[in-house]
């Protein structure tokens, strides 16, 4: 196991020699050492960032900057200073905020650059006329990180949440402070002994108002719909213990004074709270993707935008570059390349001429828009299901059931208490032993040590480069018996795999200034790869030489023209340009593409579809303890070779199914523990079926923003240590509880008999705290076993089918 040099994801090289976890880290690195930039290691530290992966080598389209960014105002003059906010994807340490910053300032007329990883957005402010934004964002993209227009910033009940915390830990200080000297002694005539009760009130009272009332208003919302909530214990401890301080200061009973009890108490709520959520937030804005299904189209048959709820049958519309087509629509004008993965899982481009239908969820490959004539409305459109990132969150039932025992326990106790107490002493000193029953019996470990653990969690898996999205991940992951797997992009690489690197090495210069050329923004999985193939020597050729006017044909390849040759990259077989292959399936050629200059060969290239680094040991260690599935809308043959190569019985895989089939299997499958790794729309109705769902960052894909986790590395190895890691969370959560469980025994003992007043409950309530914080801290930082043997990268097999040529 090795971490990467630019990154810090951890990964399992294929050779001693390998430092980074993919291309785009090798070249960032680079390129940091090259612009001086070397302090962004310092500042990053162990932290692990985002891998760079294909970002430095894609062309990005960034011709809404020129419009997009003339300030609040939009009429600043040259000269005049402008600001705008933008979101940023690949922003995850204080070493990507100095660098990004860096960057920014050397533009000239840069101002102030100011980015935030919580939230994933970059503030800029220039000088109007000065500051070519389009080359700094272009820059920025060399460095791995991408600019995108302004989203509604995320993470409201998060910042709230923050402001209440921090005020809240302010009056929590008050609270004692004006407490203390009552309980070391002060007399009940010193001259401002009211004083410090009244300013203890003030705090308490402030405390409730700031941030009692988010608990008791979240807990009311979950009684009136029927659910016990966690904010319920919380609640009642709060308000009881607010209620009963009042009245004994208002009736001189010292015993029932717990101002500083409920300060402090909704201070720690508070920052468990606060920990959960913040952990949550930011990895959900870790990723500003760019939505590859358009929000709109344009159309030649009406004005202005056409929002996707108003395409009606025969609507003529374009689609760009890199976007899938909305609804099933016939192709008008020309043939064009798409991608169909996201109907079946199969990576090949498809050619498609003028007149054929098109799916709803076919990727335009082209460099040029096309028109097509819509077949159906947007609501009737199968990836209007696939694009809906809404999944319902399923409810934990013991939890329910644990609270809802915990509450019936502790209001019996202490109403009975009350009772008993009450027929031989005052109402005042028996109400004095209810309430002291339900404050000493706070929920921290719910509260508290349950979101600690979560974050520690969180923590451990980022070294893997593996982000959690939803909290109740960890509950979900230990009742998981069944492992569903998608084959292409999630058990496979994204992106064919070239099979002798040592082909581009070979060429001579002139040759790999061509093929970085015929590569620079093509969309096509060989060209992208290729690209990445070439690394910094390409983009240092790209930049010293300069684009070529690309021609594309669509199923044979793309061309571009010097005084003295035709550069050609394609399928194999081509003669000249009047006289090209036919776009049907090849025999007797053992490469999928070629270089050409003029007629003559340069370079032949050979891809295989290549398992993820460990994919095979990481499979072996979780058949232990688990069924392994695969569903895959690929063709039966390569299944049945990427099952047989990680060991999964033929039973156990599936093969062309459409995103339908997929749902159906995985509620048959599902009994609350199954989960599910997908990367495609296809997968988007299995995530609805699933217990719990996790999914890799690839390029366009829709999953993200409904998985329960993402996993930015490009191997599997993090999964056994994610299931490993979820059981020891278990272990440690329940000790965690049973020490809370021995702790209320003996507080509320304590309290039912009398012996408990104000002081030693503001003593043992943060103390227990401390203490579940440290089972969980002790518990979780235990050191793990060795992980998997690794595996060198497998290839399943090769592409059998012409990667230039139509299906």
């Amino acid at each position: 196991m090795s971490s990467c040099l630019h990154c810090g994801t951890h990964f399992s090289p294929a050779t001693p020699e390998e430092s980074f976890c993919c291309r785009g880290c090798e070249y960032v690195h680079g390129l940091i050492h090259h612009e001086g930039l070397d302090r962004f290691y310092e500042l990053r530290g162990e932290s692990a960032a985002k891998p760079a992966r294909s970002v430095p080598f894609e062309s990005h389209d960034f011709s809404w900057l020129p419009t997009g960014t003339r300030g609040d105002e939009g009429n600043q003059k040259t000269g005049e200073s402008a600001e705008a906010d933008f979101s940023l994807e690949g922003l995850s340490c204080v070493g990507c905020v100095w660098l990004v910053e860096k960057v920014f300032l050397r533009q000239p007329g840069a101002l102030e650059a100011a980015a935030q990883p919580a939230t994933g957005t970059l503030h800029l402010r220039w000088t109007q006329g000065q500051t070519d934004l389009p080359a700094f964002a272009r820059e920025l993209a060399s460095f791995g990180y991408t600019l995108g227009p302004s989203r509604k910033q995320r993470g409201g009940e998060t910042r709230r949440l923050g402001v209440k915390l921090g005020l809240c830990g302010a009056f929590a200080m008050n609270a004692m402070v004006f407490t203390l000297p009552t309980y070391v002694g002060m007399p009940e005539d010193f001259a401002f002994a009211g004083i410090f009760q009244l300013v203890a009130f003030l705090s308490a009272t402030l405390s409730m108002l700031m941030g009692g009332t988010y608990f008791i208003s979240r807990a009311w919302k979950s009684v009136r719909h029927g659910i016990l909530h966690i904010d319920l214990p919380i609640a009642l401890g709060i308000l009881l213990a607010y209620g009963g301080s009042i009245i004994g200061w208002a009736a001189g009973v010292k015993g029932l004074l717990y101002f500083d009890f409920v300060s402090m108490f909704i201070f720690l709520m508070l920052g468990g709270r606060f920990l959960q959520l913040s952990a949550i937030e930011r990895n959900r804005n870790r990723l500003q993707r760019q939505r590859p299904v358009p929000m709109h189209v344009t159309s030649p048959d009406r004005d202005g935008e056409v929002p996707l709820e108003d395409i009606t049958p025969g609507l003529r519309f374009g689609l760009t570059p890199g976007q899938s087509v909305p609804v099933a629509a016939t192709l008008d004008g020309m043939a064009a390349d798409f991608s169909l993965e996201w109907i079946n899982g199969e990576a090949e481009p498809v050619t498609f001429q003028p007149g054929r239908r098109l799916p709803a969820g076919a990727i335009h490959l082209g460099q040029k828009p096309v028109l097509l004539t819509a077949e159906e409305t947007w609501t009737d459109s199968l990836l209007s299901r696939l694009a809906d990132t809404r999944r319902d969150t399923v409810r934990v039932p013991a939890l329910e059931r644990l609270l809802r025992v915990y509450l019936l326990c502790v209001l019996a106790v202490g109403v009975g208490a009350f009772f008993w107490w009450l027929r031989h002493v005052p109402v005042a000193e028996a109400l004095q032993v209810m309430i002291s029953i339900f404050v000493v019996s706070c929920p921290c470990a719910l509260g508290l040590a349950l979101p600690f653990a979560d974050e520690l969690c969180g923590s451990i898996m980022e070294r893997s480069g593996v982000f959690i999205r939803e909290s109740l991940l960890w509950s979900r992951l230990k009742t998981v018996r069944t492992i569903i797997f998608d084959k292409t992009g999630t058990l496979t690489l994204e992106r064919p795999l070239l099979a002798d690197p040592g082909v581009i090495k070979a060429l001579p210069v002139e040759g790999r200034l061509a093929l970085a050329r015929l590569t620079a923004g093509s969309l096509h999985p060989v060209s992208r790869s290729l690209l990445e193939n070439l690394g910094h020597e390409g983009q240092t050729l790209l930049r010293a030489h300069g684009h070529a006017e690309i021609h594309d044909t669509p199923g044979v390849g793309r061309h571009f023209f010097t005084d003295d040759a035709v550069w050609f990259l394609g399928r194999p077989g081509w003669l000249s340009l009047e006289n090209l292959p036919s776009p049907s399936p090849r025999t007797g050629i053992s490469h999928d593409a070629e270089l050409r200059r003029n007629d003559e060969v340069v370079a032949c290239f050979r891809f295989h579809e290549s398992l993820r680094p460990d994919a095979a040991s990481a499979l072996d260690a979780l058949k232990r303890d688990h069924r392994l599935i695969i569903l895959s809308g690929d063709r039966f043959e390569k299944v049945a070779a990427a099952a047989e190569l990680l060991g999964i019985p033929p039973e156990d895989a599936y093969a062309s199914l459409s995103p339908i089939d997929k749902e159906d299997i995985v509620r048959q499958l599902d009994q609350r523990d199954t989960l599910y790794l997908g990367d495609g729309a296809n997968d988007s109705l299995a995530f609805n079926a699933a217990w719990a769902t996790g999914t890799p960052v690839v390029d366009r894909s829709l999953l993200e923003a409904k998985a329960d986790f993402f996993f930015m590395g490009h191997g599997l190895r993090f999964l056994p240590r994610l299931l490993s890691l979820a059981r020891r969370r278990r272990q440690v959560v329940h000790i965690a509880f049973t020490f809370a469980l021995v702790y209320n025994l003996c507080a509320i003992s304590a309290s039912a008999l009398g012996h408990m007043n104000p002081l030693v409950a503001a003593i043992i309530m943060p103390l227990s705290s401390a203490v579940s914080l440290a089972i969980v801290t002790f518990g979780l930082r235990q050191r793990e076993g060795p992980p998997p043997a690794a595996a060198p990268t497998r290839s399943v097999t090769a592409l059998d089918s012409p990667l230039y040529g139509a299906h």
